[in-house]
C-alpha cells in the first residue's frame, strides 16, 4: 500500500478543487485538512497561512495559460495570451476574483507578464509605452472576463426593476429598444473583436513613435529581430525577454 504523502502541491491542488467545485468561501484550513484526511495542523508544515494557499493555487491556475514561442510575431503573441488568460479563466470562474485583486506576484504569473510585456516591446514600443499598452490590455481581458463570469452580460430583465421600485417600461425607452439584443451575443466573437480594436489602437501607438533601432527578440542571439523604439524614454540598449 502506497503511504500518503502530504506536500505543498497536495494541498494545493486539493484547494483549487475545492474552490473550483464550491468557490472561495469554501476554502478555510479545517475543510481543506478534511478534504486531504489529514489533521489541520499538519497543513503547516508545508504552507505558511491560508493567504499562502490562495496565492499558491492563484499560481497553480496561472501555470495552464499556453504562453506563445519568444519567437511569435508581437501582434500573434499578444493575442494568444490574452485568449489564454480568458480560456483559463473562465476554467476557474469561482478564482476570478483572486486572480484579479493584485498584480502578478507567483513565478507563472511572472512569465506571462513577461510574455505579454515582450511582444508589446517588440511590435516597437519604448518602455514607458509599452507599460501604457499593458494596461490597458489587461483592463480590456480582466474587465471582460470578470463581466463574463459574474453574469454582467445576462440580458435586462425589465420587470425585475418592479421588486424594487415601479417601473414604467415606456420610461426606458432605450432598454426596451436595445433589450432584444442584449438577449442573445456570441461571447468568443466579441472578445475578438474588442482585441481588435485595441491592438488596432496600440498598433497605432508603435506606428507613430519615434527613431528606432534592432534589437534582439529576446536578447539572446536567435538572429530574429524587430524593430524597437529608442525615444527619449528609452533605452540605448534594452533588453527584451520571453520565457
Amino acid at each position: 500500500m502506497t503511504k500518503f504523502v502530504l506536500s505543498a502541491d497536495r494541498i494545493l491542488r486539493a484547494a483549487l478543487r475545492l474552490v473550483d467545485a464550491e468557490g472561495l468561501d469554501a476554502l478555510t484550513m479545517r475543510r481543506l485538512a478534511a478534504e486531504l484526511g489529514v489533521a489541520t495542523m499538519s497543513l503547516y508544515g508545508h504552507v505558511a497561512t491560508k493567504e499562502d494557499v490562495l496565492l499558491g493555487v492563484v499560481n497553480l491556475v496561472t501555470g495552464e495559460i499556453e504562453l506563445p514561442d519568444p519567437e511569435t510575431p508581437p501582434w500573434q503573441a499578444l493575442r494568444i495570451i490574452t485568449r489564454e488568460f480568458r480560456r483559463v479563466a473562465l476554467g476557474h470562474p469561482n478564482l476570478v476574483p483572486l486572480i484579479v485583486r493584485q498584480p502578478p506576484t507567483g513565478s507563472q504569473g511572472l512569465f506571462t507578464l513577461e510574455a505579454a510585456l515582450d511582444a508589446l516591446r517588440r511590435s516597437g514600443l519604448d518602455p514607458s509605452m509599452t507599460a501604457k499598452a499593458y494596461r490597458l490590455t489587461a483592463s480590456f481581458a480582466i474587465g471582460f472576463v470578470s463581466l463574463e463570469c459574474g453574469g454582467f452580460f445576462k440580458p435586462v430583465d425589465v420587470a425585475a426593476g418592479e421588486q424594487f421600485a415601479p417601473i414604467d417600461v415606456s420610461a426606458v425607452p432605450r432598454i426596451a429598444e436595445v433589450g432584444p439584443h442584449l438577449a442573445s451575443w456570441d461571447a468568443d466573437a466579441e472578445f475578438e473583436d474588442g482585441m481588435d480594436v485595441l491592438i488596432g489602437v496600440v498598433s497605432g501607438w508603435a506606428g507613430s513613435s519615434g527613431p528606432s533601432q534592432v534589437v534582439e527578440s529576446n536578447g539572446g542571439g536567435s538572429g530574429h529581430v524587430e524593430r524597437v523604439d529608442a525615444s527619449a524614454h528609452g533605452d540605448p540598449q534594452p533588453t527584451v525577454g520571453g520565457r
